[in-house]
């Protein structure tokens, strides 16, 4: 590898990198908003999303610049494939975390219920996977990344769990429905967000290894 193409992925390794910490801070921050009813703290989210989209952009087009000057080939190929691939997976969960915290707005608009206890535990576990997949691509480490793509199995089980709970409340309290609407929805975020770290972590894999892995498969 020439010291120009190594200089040129280690930028676009630290982009990807800073872009994660970003997006890790937003799902955290909208779990939060959305559980204390914040709508300022929602507000912030909803603004700083505008650079997370801004950074995706930034990285694909430095992405395809070092693929038109250096013609990587082989594992560093692979490397500067999967780094724009997960830009554009952090993006996405960006926009996730945006939708969470809009719909935590949307939740002061009516009388406040009570969230169902599984909704916080789901939240950290989601921001555990994320995490954990981006610790994987720092580490470079196959196995941590296969740890995060079995754990979306249990986020998948938390969302089932808290429509049962939407289901059971609203035969107490059918005038909630639109409540429980937007929570059920909020959970679907944070499903969808536990789906994306999961492809992350399958991104890890195939860059170190070469394989496709991805969740709802076996990754052993």
């Amino acid at each position: 590898m020439s010291w120009h193409l190594r200089r040129e992925m280690e930028k676009l390794n630290r982009s990807v990198l800073e872009m994660s910490a970003r997006v890790e801070q937003a799902v955290l921050d909208a779990a939060r908003a959305f559980l204390n009813r914040d709508a300022e703290l929602a507000d912030q989210i909803i603004e700083r999303d505008r650079r997370i989209d801004h950074q995706e952009m930034e990285i694909a087009e430095e992405g395809l610049k070092i693929l038109a000057l250096y013609q990587p080939v082989a594992r560093d190929l692979r490397f500067i494939y999967s780094l724009g691939k997960i830009s554009g997976i952090l993006e996405r969960i960006g926009d996730l975390a945006e939708n969470l915290a809009r719909k935590g707005k949307s939740l002061n608009r009516w009388a406040a219920v009570a969230i169902p206890e599984d909704f916080s535990p789901m939240a950290e576990q989601v921001r555990g996977m994320l995490k954990n997949g981006i610790d994987s691509l720092i580490e470079r480490d196959p196995k941590k990344a296969a740890e995060v793509i079995k754990a979306d199995r249990e986020v998948n089980q938390a969302k089932r769990d808290i429509r049962k709970a939407a289901e059971s409340a609203l035969q107490a309290a059918p005038a909630a429905f639109p409540q429980w609407l937007i929570i059920v929805a909020a959970s679907r975020n944070l499903e969808r967000i536990g789906d994306l770290a999961a492809n992350i972590a399958a991104e890890v894999v195939y860059c170190e290894e070469g394989r496709i892995a991805r969740h709802g498969f076996d990754c052993e």
